[in-house]
């Protein structure tokens, strides 16, 4: 990442801000906030030391579509993000982070035994994937796409990372395990 490019919020980073649907953590919150298009890279190292990967959670605000290099687009984000930023506007916050948290425990706890323990931990990995960044995702469409484990367990990582930077590590590491059993099963 270059050490001299500043990013801003888009419209969806804004919003996040204003009301928090994704449940970013503290520090993630805090960067996003400090974003206003003049800080650079390098600022950030300094301003935010708190956060040990600066550049790895620019790279997922990125992804998510929260931020955007300045002068780029602002309105720009990917599809995982518009499933969840675009909800009915009548839908309170917390009902619809109830309801992504009822959703996420039953994909996780719904498994399919088809004898195939590769395409039901893929079908598991999607089923989570769905319920938290809808059917559109384009990490969705990879997983439901891998063709043998590396390829999957490959994708589960990146997945791992996303949900790490907009839940918790741990529901990160909880999408991974779970997959993980599936596989072992």
């Amino acid at each position: 990442m270059n050490p001299t490019t500043s990013f801003t919020r888009t419209t969806i980073g804004r919003e996040e801000l204003q009301t928090p649907k994704l449940g970013l953590r503290p520090r993630c919150r805090q960067l996003l906030f400090v974003l206003d298009g003049k800080l650079t890279v390098d600022q950030l190292r300094v301003t935010m030391s708190g956060i040990a990967d600066i550049e790895g959670t620019l790279q997922d605000m990125l992804k998510l579509g929260l931020i955007c290099a300045t002068g780029e687009a602002s309105a720009h984000s990917p599809a995982p993000v518009q499933a969840i930023a675009t909800a009915p506007a009548q839908t309170h916050p917390a009902t619809q982070h109830d309801d992504l948290a009822d959703k996420l425990n039953q994909a996780m706890h719904h498994s399919t035994d088809s004898g195939n323990r590769f395409e039901d931990a893929k079908h598991h990995a999607v089923d989570m994937m769905i319920a938290l960044f809808g059917a559109k995702s384009s990490h969705v469409a990879k997983l439901a796409l891998a063709k043998n484990k590396t390829e999957l367990l490959t994708e589960v990582s990146a997945c791992k990372k996303i949900l790490g930077a907009v839940a918790s590590s741990s529901k990160a590491q909880s999408f991974e395990q779970s997959v993980l059993a599936s596989l072992q099963n």
